[in-house]
């Protein structure tokens, strides 16, 4: 069966290895030689852990600017045999989702908080690539991603992100998306146009956990269709301006957003079904995770 996203897990790891922060004060020797060898091969011998803190104390962006080293890394252990395809495209995915973090904290300037997970999420990731991505088994269903999606949303309850009543929500939301793919696999198999509602819809509940790139976007379960659609149009032009996005991909995106807007007003004249708020909501999120590509 495909994968459903193999970002749900392999972000997981980035998240939860948050706690490896507070590691560092119990063994630091270890730790800090463990990553400063890995620094080292990335940035020069001349290079490790304190280093990379300066680097952000001055204003500086070690992680993006570390970032076509450690793609090389990552093919070299694709060349070996070390790393499958699919870990390396996870691996340097999820770097990229690093540096969007940093970028995310250096906005204001980055603290000791921020430099303490950016340097746990750091670690977690090299010692993936180390291990062989052996952490980074693809999710084949729902249900098996749910104990990584709920502890995501326990994190971000924990630094404040969510609140405990949207936490809860998120977790039932996910549930009734177990329920779904449960009913979509009745027949003994998961259709295309099924396995892209699923990831929709896991999508959408991603966005609403926060703890991603979009992350700079308040959880969507707060918004109204008219204000994602709003903040749509900020990230396409963002997305647009880096080259992350085509000139035509944006337009095919401002073209469906129009449709939905269009689509959103004509509910506010009525009252729409739960299944029609349901689908508006969908819509929405694969138009969001299509502009954050």
């Amino acid at each position: 069966m495909p994968s459903i996203r193999l970002a749900l897990v392999a972000t997981t790891a980035l998240t939860l290895a948050a706690g490896a922060a507070s590691a560092q004060t119990q063994a630091p020797s270890t730790t800090q030689d463990r990553l400063g060898a890995v620094v080292g091969a990335l940035f020069g011998d001349r290079l490790g852990l304190s280093a990379m803190d300066q680097a952000w104390l001055r204003g500086g962006r070690p992680l993006r600017d570390g970032q076509s080293q450690f793609s090389t890394q990552v093919d070299a252990s694709l060349r070996a045999g070390s790393v499958s395809s699919s870990a390396a495209t996870r691996l340097r995915s999820d770097y990229t989702a690093l540096v969007d973090l940093e970028t995310r904290y250096a906005a204001d300037g980055i603290n000791t908080q921020e430099r303490a997970d950016l340097n746990a999420r750091y670690t977690a990731l090299t010692q993936t690539l180390q291990s062989g991505a052996s952490g980074y088994e693809e999710t084949d269903t729902v249900a098996q991603g749910r104990t990584a999606f709920n502890a995501r949303v326990d994190a971000a309850v924990t630094a404040r992100r969510l609140t405990r009543t949207e936490a809860t929500r998120l977790k039932t939301d996910y549930q009734a998306l177990i329920q779904i793919e449960t009913r979509y696999n009745s027949d003994g198999t998961i259709n295309a146009t099924e396995r892209a509602d699923l990831d929709a819809r896991l999508d959408a509940l991603d966005l609403r956990v926060g703890d991603g790139p979009a992350g700079t976007t308040p959880p969507a379960a707060n918004l109204t269709a008219r204000a994602r659609l709003t903040n749509l149009e900020t990230t396409l032009t963002a997305s647009e301006r880096s080259g992350a996005v085509t000139r035509a991909e944006a337009a095919d995106i401002r073209v469906e957003a129009g449709d939905l807007a269009r689509l959103d007003a004509a509910y506010t004249r009525t009252s729409p079904s739960a299944d029609d708020t349901a689908y508006l909501s969908r819509r929405i999120g694969e138009l969001e995770a299509r502009a954050r590509r």
